[in-house]
């Protein structure tokens, strides 16, 4: 999603001697030893610094063809794009120094959570400094035990209703390569008819340049951008504070249990999990007798993101913008467009911090949110 590179270069130092004088009369010169050094010293070319690797080292075009092959054997023309139910976690990926990766054939999912359509996407995901993190994909409600050997690594695979996993620790980074597909639940998948293991044969090409990639890449290569992590403690008060949301619910004095969950104090089971882990998500999660959950997820100093969220292809189908009651310039919320209605996500900026309201009247809770703050 974000590709930002930076590059220095060596400067070369030129050395040159100055002959000395004498009052007596000139004597020839004597010759000078290192004048080819300083000749060959002159014309070498400088030493590049290597840049952060990008999505064209991992996969190409070609690779991610071959695994977004239907059962019909034509060849699509995959296009960069992001799968809306996979945005947030991929710019959260990206702002915690991975990079996030992925490409779609058909018209594009249309909404988050959306199963409906004709679309593919592959998608490539990587987290550095988090092998020893590692957990195996889930196969259903269990880890899976299926794998693969792709180039020298032992990979985790996973087939099932939410697509095609393939999954390891790679070097010192954890590693995911996915497809995913609309159809496979509703039926009329492209990969309808296929096995499952057919489609990880298609997505092996893809995996094993992106593995060796990786596990050649110096700590350099490995460099991503990222944002500041939480330094703070994980409280659920202030702007978060019980009443407010309470009284934007609405509740008419309902039973409540209102708790903290801080990502850092979680179980590790996915990918994303250790991702908000290491940048410090937590959530309030409010839960009312005969309404439901609220859940609000906070992100320290990752008001960046909802920028990058906005701007992602595929996703003006599945956020649109709206406007908060007390935001002010420079704030931007985004609502996810769901058949849901009330309870479609909200994600929005206050101050440094983003947010994300999932519950029914979301935007009621948002606005609560930012008059508690301000």
């Amino acid at each position: 999603m974000r590709s930002l590179r930076f590059g220095t270069a060596t400067a070369l130092v030129l050395l040159t001697a100055s002959l000395a004088s004498c009052a007596a009369a000139p004597q020839p010169s004597a010759p000078v030893e290192h004048s080819a050094s300083v000749e060959q010293s002159a014309s070498a070319e400088p030493v590049e610094t290597p840049t952060p690797l990008t999505c064209g080292d991992l996969v190409s075009s070609d690779d991610a063809a071959r695994a977004l092959t239907g059962t019909d054997g034509t060849t699509p023309d995959p296009v960069e794009a992001v799968q809306p139910s996979q945005a947030v976690e991929q710019a959260l990926l990206t702002g915690a120094g991975g990079i996030a990766c992925s490409w779609r054939v058909g018209a594009g999912q249309l909404g988050i959570s959306a199963e409906q359509g004709d679309w593919a996407y592959l998608s490539v995901e990587v987290l550095p400094d988090a092998a020893a993190e590692w957990v195996p994909p889930y196969a259903g409600d269990t880890p899976s035990e299926e794998h693969r050997t792709v180039g020298s690594v032992e990979a985790t695979t996973s087939a099932g209703e939410t697509g095609w996993w393939i999954s390891a620790p790679v070097g010192s980074a954890w590693v995911d390569v996915r497809v995913t597909s609309s159809g496979l639940i509703s039926g009329g998948s492209r990969f309808e008819g296929a096995a499952f293991a057919g489609v990880l044969d298609a997505m092996m090409p893809a995996a094993e340049t992106t593995f060796a990639a990786i596990t050649t890449a110096t700590a350099e290569q490995l460099s991503w951008p990222h944002l500041p992590v939480r330094a703070g403690e994980a409280r659920c008060d202030g702007g978060l504070d019980q009443a407010g949301i309470e009284n934007a619910l609405q509740l008419d004095g309902a039973p409540v249990k209102y708790s903290l969950a801080d990502a850092r104090a979680l179980p590790i089971d996915a990918l994303a999990d250790a991702v908000e882990a290491r940048i410090g998500v937590f959530r309030c999660e409010l839960f009312a007798e005969g309404y439901g959950y609220t859940d609000i997820t906070v992100v320290r100093d990752f008001e960046s993101v909802i920028d990058e969220l906005a701007t992602m292809p595929d996703i003006a189908s599945a956020l649109e913008p709206v406007v908060l009651v007390g935001a002010v310039d420079g704030e931007t919320a985004l609502q996810a467009r769901r058949e849901d209605g009330p309870r479609s996500p909200v994600y929005f900026t206050l101050g440094q911090t983003l947010y994300g309201v999932s519950s029914d009247g979301a935007a009621t809770v948002a606005g609560a949110i930012i008059a508690q703050t301000r």
